[in-house]
């Protein structure tokens, strides 16, 4: 097993470095840099093979081989006459400390699926349950065909699935559901090219000093919540092991930014690719990323007169757009985008203990008027950023008296900008929970104040002390890390506990390895305890998660908010469902799933359903679980 897990993860990785140098070589990177392979590799085998398993029924490992094939091959054709560079030492050094913090980071999360197998808890973020499903929609082939594994034979609505796809991949040759590839291999792929996307960017910056700056800043550097206002929910690296489609977005991010003015073409694919990885990253990056693109590409003489002048024309026009947008302009409308700020505002601060200012907020906010929401903005841009919202001024204004300011620069600035303008409009996205737009993509603005601070002091040093200054920082803080990790990623807040140690029921992991074991390709299964009222997982997503197998209904709030006709079609199935469990007589209700198309039940709870509450007629029972198949 172990030698052929080596295997498999050894063919991906090559797949993904070939493919990455010859597109980095393309957009002119020098030397292939390894940091700036992985991310485009990386990104590119997610993007084409979530495109060609959106386009033709295939598993990811299977779409994933096909391209991979194709790299190789074309890899081979053009390796006589376009033969790869050398790579550049300090380049390999960089990307090898990236590896070690990512393996020092990802460590814990990594093993909680074995940890789940025998303690019945999950130790990492919850949502895990609901990624690890889609994972298996795209890679498991129990799930092929089935469209959406959370409402089998309904497609999905079009979200950020992109960065699932290299996960998905290795569903199939290694044989593990979606919630074991969620946190082994999904989080440390996702980490390592967010890591090796700020090293890229930090060459940009700085050179090969500013690439060790740019990963000390977002690897080793304790984040804003443990110092300062201690506000939990603002934890950079909490964010990024959490909720890894952020770190992918941060990656394609990273490295749009480091291509801008010298790639424009691959600069703005990397930009747009964000909207596939990440939607909420996507909406604070690509205004901040189209200013500097413009600023950059103005000639010198006119950048000196009018490029302070564009950026603010830039940030102000998207801002009065989307303003226009959401919702139409009047009084209602200023109504409704203060009362949305307000939420904002207090779930910020008021919700988030414990903390080091506990109550200031809600004693502002009691006083009524505008003072409050404006004190409510600079709270939550001193939570997030900590003491870089005095560090990056500072910085700045040393490369300034140094004259080695870049166009480029402009960035860091622009998207505190463009993420306070954002909080002032106060989106609500579909989901109905107004904080999602605006507080999700917030490690974008950490990460850039602190890979912008160490780059731009590390510019107004002589490179080779900078550099080895920088080395050993990386060499300590990694050694460091290797023990903190754990506490430093755990939720400090203290409604997080309980998400960062998911119980579930007893015996269901028994009974989805049960249903892994014995249900055909194609078979879809049903759950109890299906409601209407939100539910971020329920069973049905936790056995969908943990089996690779789709579900007939899941989550039936979160779908029925998407529209027509997916409403009319959870109604339906969740009144076929409550009418099966309705009846008293097994052979009743078995015709019933079969007429729905169910070929597995399942059941939770300390007695069996109403037609066999000994569950004397189950397929498998373990613990709190009871599986039934259909005749």
């Amino acid at each position: 097993m172990l030698a052929s897990t080596l295997v498999v993860l050894g063919l991906f990785c090559a797949v993904v470095f070939v493919c990455g140098r010859r597109l980095a070589l393309a957009a002119g990177i020098a030397h292939g840099d390894l940091a700036a392979a992985w991310v485009l590799g990386l990104l590119a085998m997610c993007l084409a093979t979530y495109a060609a398993v959106l386009v033709v029924p295939l598993t990811a490992a299977t779409a994933f081989a096909l391209i991979g094939v194709a790299v190789l091959a074309a890899e081979v054709a053009l390796r006589r006459r376009y033969p790869v560079p050398e790579v550049d030492t300090k380049g390999l050094v960089a990307f090898a400390g990236a590896v070690a913090l990512t393996a020092a980071w990802c460590a814990e999360p990594a093993g909680a699926y074995a940890v789940l197998r025998s303690e019945g808890v999950l130790p990492a973020w919850q949502d895990y349950f609901i990624h690890g499903g889609v994972i298996s929609q795209f890679g498991d082939p129990r799930a092929l065909g089935r469209q959406s594994i959370y409402l089998a034979d309904f497609p999905s609505s079009f979200y950020h699935f992109a960065s699932y796809a290299g996960a998905a991949a290795l569903a199939w040759p290694l044989d593990l559901p979606g919630l074991a590839l969620s946190t082994s291999a999904w989080l440390p792929l996702g980490f390592l090219a967010m890591s090796a996307g700020a090293i890229a960017l930090g060459q940009r910056l700085a050179g090969a000093a500013g690439g060790l700056a740019a990963l000390a800043a977002v690897a080793v550097i304790p984040d804003a919540s443990n110092y300062g206002l201690r506000n939990g929910l603002f934890s950079f690296h909490w964010m990024m092991l959490s909720h890894p489609g952020g770190d992918y977005a941060l990656a394609a991010a990273f490295l749009s930014l480091a291509l801008v003015g010298r790639a424009r073409a691959a600069s703005a694919a990397l930009a747009l690719a964000v909207l596939l990885l990440r939607a909420q990253f996507f909406l604070l990056f690509f205004v901040p990323w189209f200013a500097v693109a413009l600023l950059c590409a103005l000639p010198a003489g006119t950048r000196r007169r009018f490029g302070a002048l564009s950026v603010v024309a830039v940030l102000l026009g998207a801002a009065a757009t989307l303003y226009l947008l959401i919702p139409e302009l009047d009084a209602a409308g200023w109504r409704v985008r203060l009362g949305s700020l307000e939420v904002f505002l207090d779930v910020m601060h008021h919700r988030q203990e414990p903390t080091a200012y506990t109550g200031v907020y809600h004693e502002l906010a009691s006083r009524g008027g505008s003072l409050p929401l404006l004190a409510g903005v600079g709270l939550t841009l001193a939570a997030a950023l900590g003491a870089f919202i005095v560090l990056l001024p500072a910085a700045l204004a040393a490369a300034y008296r140094r004259g080695v300011l870049q166009p480029i620069d402009a960035f860091a600035g622009c998207v505190i900008a463009w993420w306070l303008l954002l909080i002032g409009i106060a989106p609500e996205p579909w989901i109905g929970e107004g904080t999602n737009l605006l507080f999700q993509p917030f490690p974008l603005v950490y990460a850039s104040a602190a890979i912008w601070t160490l780059c731009l002091l590390a510019r107004c040093l002589p490179p080779r002390r900078a550099w080895a200054a920088l080395l050993l920082l990386v060499v300590a803080g990694g050694a460091a890390i290797a023990f903190s990790a754990p506490r430093l990623a755990h939720p400090k807040f203290d409604w997080g506990q309980e998400g960062a140690a998911q119980r579930v029921p007893p015996g269901l992991v028994a009974a989805a390895d049960f249903l892994r074991a014995n249900a055909a390709r194609g078979d879809i299964f049903a759950a109890s305890g299906l409601r209407e009222e939100f539910d971020l997982f329920d069973l049905a997503t936790q056995v969908a998660s943990l089996s690779g197998m789709p579900a007939y209904l899941s989550r039936p709030h979160l779908e029925m908010i998407k529209g027509e006709p997916r409403r009319s079609v959870v109604l339906a199935r969740l009144r076929a469902i409550r009418e099966m469990e309705g009846q008293a007589d097994y052979d009743a209700a078995m015709r019933l799933l079969g007429a729905m198309g169910v070929r597995w039940y399942v059941h939770a709870g300390e007695r069996g359903p109403r037609f066999d509450p000994g569950r004397s007629r189950a397929a498998f029972s373990s613990g709190a679980l009871a599986v039934y198949r259909t005749p």
